[in-house]
């Protein structure tokens, strides 16, 4: 006899391995969209076998809303319709993120699967449905009892302990996405911090090169400075030379007047 897994072939990415069955339909390469209809999820891995589950039950096809985060994860939120009239059995709707595409869809198909099989055990109990693993509306997994267990068929307690053993996985998984997340945010948030760093530094180097150039053209300016008072010393120095020579002229010429005086006086 099979179990859960093999009944519903159950992706392998929930055992932290790849699958090659991917969805082909057009609608699922899109970043943003929703699956509500029986063409939807024909080529969806179990969706096939949900189409199989809602029609038995007579219930309205479920749908998942599928959204690419700015993370490059995937959000996927998911409602299973209820019967109407039976507040009992409203709708289930239930949320997830995940790192790959095809991975959140298969398990919100499998958990829908294992919350509808709970919900409506009563109704499949003679059909092959009502043997599968469960969950309930909330999403927490059925962990039979040694009694429990033996009022059950081996099929059934077999699928319980898998359903069980697959959640878990699923726990683990999850841990490891947000643990994985996390080290993104921190990674993100030093590259931020080393982009502002490397900017500072830019700006400094500006600042420094600015004082530099301010520096040599300070000096350029002293230089010039210098070369106005060398010629202003010049200048004065000349015209000290002037006066000196103009000083001794004036006496030379009362010298030579005073002489001319004198000689005049003896003629007379």
């Amino acid at each position: 006899m099979i179990g859960l897994r093999a009944a519903l072939n159950l992706p392998m990415v929930l055992m932290g391995l790849d699958t090659d069955l991917h969805v082909s339909t057009e609608i699922l390469k899109m970043e943003n969209f929703i699956l509500n209809t029986r063409e939807h999820y024909k080529d969806v891995l179990c969706g096939p076998t949900l189409m199989v589950l809602v029609r038995l039950l007579k219930l309205p096809i479920p749908e998942i809303k599928v959204k690419k985060r700015r993370t490059g994860t995937w959000g996927i939120k998911t409602r299973v319709f209820g019967h109407q009239g039976d507040p009992k059995k409203g709708d289930i709707t239930y949320e997830m993120i995940a790192r790959n595409k095809d991975m959140g869809i298969n398990t919100a198909i499998h958990d829908a699967i294992a919350r509808m099989c709970y919900r409506h055990h009563n109704e499949l109990s003679k059909n092959s449905f009502g043997k599968l693993g469960w969950q309930k509306a909330g999403g927490a997994h059925i962990l039979l009892t040694k009694e429990q267990k033996l009022k059950f068929s081996p099929l059934t307690v077999y699928n319980q302990d898998l359903e069980h053993y697959i959640k878990n996985l699923q726990m683990d998984l999850l841990e490891v996405f947000f643990d994985k997340e996390a080290l993104h945010e921190e990674l993100n948030a030093q590259k931020l911090e080393v982009t502002k760093h490397a900017k500072e530094d830019l700006e400094v180097r500006k600042l420094h090169q600015e004082l530099e150039n301010s520096r040599t053209i300070a000096r350029t300016k002293d230089v010039e400075i210098q070369k106005l008072k060398n010629k202003l010393q010049d200048i004065l120095g000349r015209h000290r030379k002037l006066r000196l020579d103009r000083d001794y002229l004036v006496e030379e010429l009362e010298n030579i007047q005073h002489k001319q005086n004198q000689d005049l006086e003896k003629l007379v």
